[in-house]
Parts: structure tokens; sequence; C-alpha cells
């Protein structure tokens, strides 16, 4: 943490820089930052630098009065900057500009060492030295009214009332829970809950998806590729539950209070799981846990693969009964 001059709690910055350069999953865990910043310095601006992949994510998100690509776009001072999680470019640019007061993640990862709580807690500790005696918001995606009417319309197209979005995808394939498994969870959901199964995903994921759905006796949409982040948010919000392996669209699900079950593998346990109280988790913790999930000491039996298909179905049986 930098302080030049000034207490935090005595701070009114007219220009705010936050640096969250990281996956679209870890910046939905971010989102109440934006909001919190908003109410308690009313004014100021605020400028978000992010991959250029999360951009959509946060396009309508009136919180924030700028956004950027690119880490190279930080040519001047501001009053406060936030680094949520950055890079050696931020790093250094710090000490080029000098900001007014600065506040950074590394330095709360270091008095949690050994302590790690959820996501959303460590990036409100993060700021929590400017905004006097706020409590916590909650992470949310802003969608606008167009994505709203798109997924609606796109819903009665294909059918689809009362439904379940599955995510079978992730980054790292040590996460992916496996196709034969989620084909036998959704036609056990459309058996015996008559609801429906919609597969989303990115173009990359299409192939793995089209594969879980030949295997599947009971009909599917397959959504992927055919919505932008925000109306994936839109359809998620309509969801009955939310089904998926550890990543992106499940952190997007629980911002939008949908329920869900989760399939972790090598994951931090409790960092990223969902916090809906209606939600349910599977995680099969092994003594190798964490691990740089992509080296598994276990690779004819890693631990995504032990969550079996009766504990799912079980899992979801209380999920969709309560």
């Amino acid at each position: 943490m930098v302080n030049v001059g000034k207490r935090p709690d005595n701070i009114n910055p007219d220009k705010i820089l936050i640096i969250k350069w990281d996956e679209l999953g870890d910046l939905v865990t971010a989102t109440h930052v934006f909001s919190l910043l908003r109410a308690r310095f009313p004014r100021a601006y605020i400028e978000l630098i992010t991959k250029p992949a999360n951009i959509p994510l946060v396009q309508f998100d009136t919180n924030l009065d700028c956004i950027s690509p690119k880490i190279e776009s930080w040519k001047g001072r501001y009053d406060l900057h936030i680094e949520l999680r950055g890079t050696w470019k931020s790093f250094f640019r710090t000490f080029r500009y000098m900001p007014g007061y600065r506040l950074d993640r590394g330095w709360v990862r270091f008095l949690q060492r050994g302590n790690q709580p959820h996501e959303t807690i460590t990036n409100y500790r993060i700021v929590a030295p400017v905004l006097g005696d706020m409590p916590m918001h909650k992470p949310y995606v802003a969608i606008k009214e167009a994505d709203e009417t798109a997924v609606s319309s796109y819903l009665k197209k294909v059918g689809a009332e009362k439904f379940i979005v599955y995510h079978t995808g992730a980054r790292k394939a040590l996460r992916r829970w496996p196709a034969t498994h989620f084909a036998a969870l959704a036609d056990y959901t459309y058996q015996t809950f008559n609801l429906s199964s919609i597969f989303v995903g990115t173009p990359e994921e299409l192939p793995q998806i089209e594969a879980i759905t030949k295997l599947m006796q009971t009909p599917a949409v397959v959504a992927a590729d055919k919505m932008s982040i925000t109306e994936l948010a839109a359809l998620i919000s309509k969801a009955y539950a939310f089904v998926g392996n550890e990543s992106g669209p499940l952190q997007i699900a629980d911002a939008m209070g949908v329920r869900s079950l989760s399939f972790f593998g090598p994951g931090v346990k409790d960092v990223f799981y969902p916090q809906h109280p209606q939600s349910l988790v599977i995680h099969k913790i092994l003594p190798c846990n964490p691990c740089d999930q992509v080296h598994c000491i276990h690779p004819d039996n890693p631990c995504i693969n032990r969550i079996t298909i009766e504990e799912a179905i079980n899992a979801i049986g209380v999920i969709l009964r309560s």
C-alpha cells in the first residue's frame, strides 16, 4: 500500500483507476467493488483496466466511466489507484505516475496468509480502507432491457419455459466433469423434473457440448456461441438452476442470484464457491489439493472424475426440491 500525504478515510478522489487483469469469473467476484466506490465517491471519475475478453461483461456498468483493454492506456496521475489484480506493467506505472493513494491485492493477501476467505471478501478488504463504515455489496452483472428481450425471444423460439442452464467447460481440462456424467444428469433432470436442458459455452467448447448431447436420450438446446456475455447473464437469470464446473459462467449465475450445482476439481476450497444459500458444491479434496491444475499425480483418476453421477443426482434433487 502506498500512501502519499493523506489518510485513507480523508481522501476525496476526483479520478480513480482500478486494475483487474484477470479472468472472467474473477472479474465477476469484483464487481461489487465498482458499486461500493460509486456509492462512496459519487462524483469521481472511475476507470477500469481489464483484459479485452472481459469488456463485454462490464460494458453496461454505470458505476464505471471508462473501460480500457490495455494497461498502456494508463498515462497520467490518479488520485486513487486500486490493484485488484495487476501485472509488472501496472506495478512499474505506479512509480511512474505516483497516485495520491494506492490500495493493492498483494498486501491484503499477505495479511490473510494461511486463512484465505472467499474472493468477494478479499476484494472488499482491498478497498475497505477508503470506504469508511460502508458494508459489503454483492457482486452483480449489469445487463440491459435489450438483453432480456433478446433472451425472451430466443427461449420462445426454442420452446424452453422451465430449464436448467448447463456449462460443461472450464479453462483447464482437470476442472471438467466427464461428458458422460453431464449427459446422464441432464437426462435425469429432464425425465424427473421436466426441465429442459440448455447448454452454453464458447465456440471452442462447442465440440465438447455436441459430444454430450449426442450421448443424451432426451432433447437439449445448444446455445453456445449464440449470445453475448450479457445476454448469457440474462439467460442464466431466467433459469430454474445452473449446473457446471468451476468457471466464469458459474460466477455469473451466482451474481444473478441463481441457485447452482457446481463441480470443483483441483481448485482451492471455499475461495470461489457460490454464495447463493440454495447452491451446492461437490468437491473431492485430495491431499494434493490445490495443484497447478495442469500436472495431475492421479492422471487415471483425477479428483474431478471422482464426483459420481449418483452424488450429482442426489444434490440436484435437493436443490430442485428446495
